[in-house]
């Protein structure tokens, strides 16, 4: 369908042109148009593209008066002309030349559509929202589950930009969408921090607002509206809960306690996600933690009859991996965090006496100071993370995605937990060293745990995530308000850039270089629900829409028992 011509009063060039169009027809924002132009000696050369403007215009008029004349009075002659800039996505041969001024524009529907969208050239083609024209955009698989690239970063203003939203609809196409995810969705298993309220406990449910429309828009994705059917939920015990822990959890009765005894505290090299700030790392605290992982792995010896407790004994004594001790009388059993803190201090910090060299290094006591300080501060906010008796660590291959609420705890304790469990996921897969099953790991407000400036040990290993994670089967999907403020080289790594509503300011960073000056400034604008997405496979970013979700996003969405919201649909 001709929707009209090349302009011919502008030069035309290979990255973009403009089209007059015809009275009968129209072009709107995001929609693909196709050009076929005769190049001498070479044969026909198709030129594909996407609006990224529409305009209109009096021809005639000189002045803005001059707009009542033709409009109205019929005084003044003048001609209401009609255009649309394009972006060249592609050019079919690959033979760069400028599209001929007059030349035809037509839509760009069917195989043609295709071709705009890079869609025959995609290995595994994963639907990733729906374009203007209702049809679905794809981003190519390969680039995200470590074949080609991996990683997704999602940016955009909290509560406007649904980042969450759509990081959770993009899991819902890699469950769903087994026929194109292939190898790569077989046992996969992802992990997912719910930091702000009790939203992402309800994935489970239906949710009771889901329309007929929203069912439509997934039947056209290829995935049955449900929701998410494997689904395993944790959240750390509620403070001074007692002998019998209790979830920290107001809305959900069905969710498991987490929490680490005190020999998997010291085996897990946990204690240096105790010293996360930043500041840590210039006044040598670091290091300090670092020495007293390595001397807790020496000294620590399981006790008999409480189990996961330990003492912190000398090696030199004998007792060998695994052995079982009775204490000594007198003899300090370690328990929880306030046991390691005592246990610690009269190695680190005693009162009468000088500090354990073996335990300290060469570090200044202001420096040993400053680390207990903020070890007994960390007791405070998180040490009823450390509990003795049998082990309660995140069962991650209980269901396909394991949330872990951590909204409840202090930011210490939600650094703690985050560091935690990526070292557990990264040294699983580090261990096999398979990239099957893939790991993916969802985690919001990124720029907290990967700030840019500054060193943390959480920092550190996020970095190395997104370096050598897509070769192990490590898979990072991090969502931030403002991109501007997490650590480049975490950025860098991510092949797939998603971006909702934009501060006006934070658009114009260059962290957001690979978006059109056009996409820019709509992504000013853009409503909930609509996501510019960019990947390597198609030199310009694509606009998309998500459907509404099948599942529930908060408690007051969840269906009550025995409806079928799905029923009919």
């Amino acid at each position: 369908m001709s929707v009209g011509r090349v302009l011919g009063s502008q030069h035309t060039n290979t990255r973009e042109f403009r089209v007059v169009i015809g009275d009968e027809q129209y072009l709107q924002l995001d929609d693909l148009v196709v050009v076929r132009t005769a190049v001498p000696g070479a044969g026909e050369v198709a030129t594909y593209g996407i609006v990224t403007e529409a305009e209109a215009v009096y021809e005639g008029a000189s002045f803005e008066s001059d707009t009542f004349r033709i409009a109205d009075e019929g005084t003044m002659p003048g001609g209401k002309v009609r255009s649309a800039q394009v972006a060249v996505t592609r050019v079919d041969p690959e033979l760069w030349v400028s599209p001929d001024p007059g030349g035809l524009v037509s839509r760009a529907t069917g195989e043609a559509r295709d071709k705009a969208l890079y869609i025959d050239e995609m290995g595994r083609p994963l639907p990733v929202g729906l374009g203007r024209d209702g049809l679905p955009v794809y981003v190519d698989l390969d680039f995200f589950d470590g074949r080609k690239g991996g990683h997704m970063s999602i940016s955009g203003i909290s509560g406007v930009a649904t980042k969450t939203s759509f990081a959770l609809f993009f899991l819902r196409m890699l469950t769903g969408r087994r026929d194109i995810v292939g190898e790569a969705g077989k046992n996969l298993r992802v992990l997912v921090f719910n930091v702000k309220g009790e939203d992402l406990l309800w994935l489970d449910k239906p949710n009771r607002d889901f329309s007929p429309a929203a069912a439509e828009a997934w039947a056209v994705l290829g995935v049955e509206p449900e929701a998410f059917p494997s689904v395993s939920l944790w959240a750390p015990p509620r403070p001074r809960s007692g002998d019998v822990l209790v979830p920290d959890i107001a809305g959900r009765q069905d969710v498991e306690v987490f929490a680490w005894t005190p020999r998997e505290f010291v085996d897990e090299g946990l204690l240096r996600f105790l010293f996360t700030d930043a500041s840590d790392a210039r006044n040598q605290i670091s290091f300090v933690a670092e020495r007293v992982e390595s001397q807790l792995r020496r000294f620590a010896v399981d006790v008999a009859g409480v189990p996961g407790a330990i003492v912190l004994r000398d090696p030199g004594e004998g007792h060998g991996p695994g052995a079982l001790v009775k204490p000594n009388p007198g003899e300090r059993v370690i328990t929880d965090l306030n046991g390691f803190a005592a246990a610690l201090e009269e190695f680190l910090d005693p009162v009468d006496g000088e500090p354990d060299p073996r335990w300290t290094g060469r570090v200044q006591g202001g420096t040993v100071s400053a680390f207990m300080r903020r070890l007994h501060a960390a007791v405070v906010r998180v040490g009823y993370l450390i509990q003795p008796g049998e082990s309660r660590r995140i069962d991650r291959a209980r269901a396909q995605i394991t949330v872990v609420g951590i909204q409840s705890l202090h930011e210490l304790g939600q650094r703690f937990v985050v560091g935690a469990l990526l070292a557990e996921a990264f040294a699983e897969k580090e261990g096999s060293g398979q990239r099957f099953p893939l790991s993916v790991v969802v985690l919001d407000e990124l720029n907290k745990y990967a700030p840019r400036d500054g060193q943390s040990p959480i920092k550190d290993m996020l970095i190395d995530i997104a370096q050598r994670g897509r070769s192990l089967g490590v898979l990072l999907v991090g969502a931030q308000q403002t991109a501007s403020r997490v650590a480049p080289e975490v950025l860098e790594n991510a092949a797939l850039r998603v971006t909702g509503r934009l501060d006006a300011a934070e658009a114009e960073r260059s962290e957001y270089g690979w978006m059109l000056p056009s996409t820019r400034a709509r992504a000013r604008l853009l409503k909930p629900g609509t996501m510019v997405i960019s990947q390597p496979s198609i030199p310009v970013p694509l606009v998309v829409d998500f459907p509404f979700p099948p599942w529930a996003t908060r408690k007051e969405e969840v269906a009550d028992e025995g409806d079928d919201v799905f029923k009919g649909l």
